[in-house]
């Protein structure tokens, strides 16, 4: 509903970082994007003019003729001729090493500065009882998120189903179903479980929405 009904402690190891690391929330985010561009050029190879088919004769006389001067068949700026500073078949791996304390460190920063800004929002859970994005949108807009002028928002869950239970079938990956649907269509909001929550989507997105569930399964993973 976007009211307040109670209050809620956090740990202040992972919500208490104060200053904030910019370093480590660069060096973090430079991690992530890294390894999503991961490794390129899988075996793509072009032939050299050594090794492009064409004869070496000369095509025709160095002077007289009123055009440019000519060697053999096979420059690069002529058709059928080699390709100029190609790829030679060697993997381009972009990736690069972070320890995983620092990733971690890099968390804790990201979680506080959103504590900071003002910018996190702590909800009992995520639960929808419908799948409708009008629902949705309608109370995302009480803080000021989605919508033609609204701010972009990350929202976080670690929705658990017991087995055999009715909400088994409204739980999947750890976020609750009709949440995700409902979000399909809102192309500023992003849905995901707490295990996927990383520095780069927190920075990306304006506001930070946490269930309670979410919270303490972030501080469990943090604090180790």
């Amino acid at each position: 509903s976007g009211d307040e009904v109670g209050t809620f402690h956090l740990s202040e190891k992972t919500f208490g970082c104060d200053p904030v690391r910019v370093d480590i929330l660069q060096r973090v985010v430079v991690w992530q994007r890294n390894k999503k561009r991961g490794k390129r050029n899988a075996g793509a190879r072009t032939k050299t003019i050594s090794e492009v088919s064409g004869s070496g004769r000369k095509v025709r006389n160095q002077k007289g003729g009123g055009i440019a001067r000519a060697g053999h068949s096979r420059p690069a700026h002529w058709r059928g001729g080699a390709k100029a500073h190609g790829p030679k078949g060697n993997i381009q791996d972009y990736t690069t090493k972070l320890n995983k304390k620092v990733r971690r460190m890099g968390m804790r920063h990201a979680l506080s500065q959103k504590l900071l800004e003002g910018n996190l929002v702590i909800t009992n859970d995520m639960a929808s009882n419908t799948h409708k994005t009008k629902v949705l949108d309608e109370m995302l807009n009480r803080f000021d998120v989605s919508g033609k002028y609204g701010v972009t928002a990350l929202m976080v869950d670690d929705a658990q189903a017991k087995e055999g239970s009715e909400d088994e079938a409204f739980v999947h990956g750890g976020v609750n179903v009709n949440l995700k649907v409902a979000s399909g269509n809102l192309h500023k909001i992003k849905v995901q479980n707490q295990i996927a929550c990383n520095v780069y989507d927190m920075l990306k997105y304006k506001k930070l929405f946490l269930s309670l569930e979410a919270v303490r399964a972030l501080e469990a993973r943090l604090e180790k």
